[in-house]
């Protein structure tokens, strides 16, 4: 079966929605980095913009439809790419951050208005006009709060209270 050249670049679209994080993350995502019974994306430093190994991975909690969502990617890929936004010619690579910015300019006809990227200040917009934590709402965003010691002190806490954001985010956008 030839592959749906679309796939990646509507699942990027997806991931970019309900977990906010940059483009050139989502479109290198990995199986391996995603723990499904735990309802997990653990993102690695050495793929985020913010390269600083003391903070360690980047985890980033999944939304319950977001995680049923994944649970049946896996399930239809089938082990047949490690990368959950294969390329449509090569499943061996993921699609690329250019080919989703062309998809929303070309495809969505979104030049100039929105961005992959602008989901990220979409995010923020709703969850602090919804009067959410910034603190929390900036560590989902990978913003580092406070100073090193503070944030490596925090991550455990904050993860709960980021599921319990983006769990309130999901919501939002799809009620």
């Amino acid at each position: 079966a030839a592959a749906d050249p679309c796939k990646g670049i509507q699942r990027a679209h997806v991931l970019l929605v309900f977990t906010a994080q940059r483009v050139s993350e989502v479109v290198g995502a990995q199986w391996s980095e995603f723990d499904l019974k735990a309802g997990t994306w653990t993102i690695p430093r050495a793929r985020m913009k913010k390269k600083d190994e003391e903070r360690g991975p980047h985890l980033v909690p999944l939304p319950p439809v977001l995680l049923a969502t994944l649970k049946q990617w896996k399930a239809a890929d089938n082990a047949t790419s490690d990368f959950v936004c294969p390329a449509p010619r090569d499943p061996a690579k993921p699609i690329t951050p250019e080919a989703v910015e062309k998809s929303y300019r070309d495809a969505l006809g979104l030049g100039g208005k929105h961005s992959p990227h602008s989901w990220r200040s979409a995010f923020s917009t709703v969850c602090r006009e919804a009067g959410q934590d910034r603190d929390v709402i900036e560590s989902q965003l990978d913003h580092q709060v406070g100073n090193k010691v503070e944030a490596a002190y925090d991550r455990a806490k904050r993860l709960d209270l980021r599921r319990d954001l983006l769990n309130w985010y999901e919501g939002t956008l799809i009620a």
